[in-house]
């Protein structure tokens, strides 16, 4: 039987470009939970490499990304669908500074081009299951605590006929939240890593969003681990009033790449 997930080697950037490879995408393997701490290291050894270009093409995505929110009523469904573009874009950025191919910032321009139709269906997925577990939660909170929220609201509104005590109607909202974030995470899980799978291994979209899921599940231990680590360096990043976020905030972005490249290939 074929590996599902095997892929071959293809041009990763445009034609024209003699020499520029794809990485060879493995299937998900399971790193051990040291490698929470090797994504920060690689990842800083990326950045330095061309922490400029880096700097820009970030500021850039940021940009595109703020514009697209404030579009009239599309604009909360237009940050799902450019969303997978702008982190593929950066994949191929950073995967090009780690190489030493000449990175630029209209680098992350490349998947609109190269994975216009895979990448935008991973957007549609992403926010079809983003809607839907908002609606299964929805539909919970109705089962469950529908009383309990009401007589919450009515209290805030001022109008409380004594349905639940307050603090018993906000502990099942608490409880609420935590379900929908649970039912939340393996959504998350599929879309992490599908914009690097596609536009890195041409993955079609369920394929990419299927070995997503599958390589976060084959690497809780590291990730949590991973977690840990952000948190305490986000702390330490705050104390000289916030100036250490100036440099954290782009290796966190880096990290994305360089726990990709050490789940999927075998060249970190």
């Amino acid at each position: 039987m074929t590996n599902p997930y095997q892929q071959p080697s293809a041009d990763l950037m445009p034609e024209g470009s003699p020499g520029d490879r794809l990485l060879q995408i493995n299937a998900p393997r399971s790193r051990d939970i040291g490698a929470g701490w090797r994504w920060f290291s690689d990842a800083w050894r990326v950045f330095k490499s061309a922490w400029g270009t880096i700097l820009l093409a970030l500021l850039v995505a940021w940009l595109l990304s703020m514009a697209a929110q404030f579009v009239p009523v599309l604009g909360m469904f237009l940050g799902f669908l450019i969303a997978p573009f702008l982190s593929a874009g950066l994949l191929v950025l950073l995967y090009k500074a780690d190489e030493q191919r000449g990175p630029t910032v209209g680098d992350i321009f490349t998947p609109f081009s190269t994975h216009f139709v895979p990448l935008l269906l991973v957007g549609l997925i992403y926010l079809g299951l983003f809607m839907g577990v908002l609606i299964i939660g929805g539909i919970v909170g109705y089962l469950m605590f529908g009383d309990s929220l009401a007589g919450m609201a009515e209290s805030v509104a001022g109008m409380d006929q004594g349905v639940m005590p307050p603090d018993m109607a906000w502990m099942n909202l608490a409880l609420l939240s935590l379900i929908i974030m649970a039912l939340m995470i393996p959504v998350m899980a599929a879309f992490w890593f599908a914009p690097a799978l596609v536009v890195m291994g041409d993955y079609g979209p369920g394929q990419a969003l299927k070995a997503s899921l599958v390589g976060c599940l084959r690497n809780i231990l590291p990730m949590i681990w991973y977690s840990v680590i952000m948190l305490v360096l986000l702390v330490l990043a705050m104390i000289p009033v916030g100036l250490g976020l100036i440099v954290l905030l782009p290796v966190l972005v880096v990290t994305y790449y360089s726990s990709f490249r050490d789940i999927y290939t075998d060249t970190l």
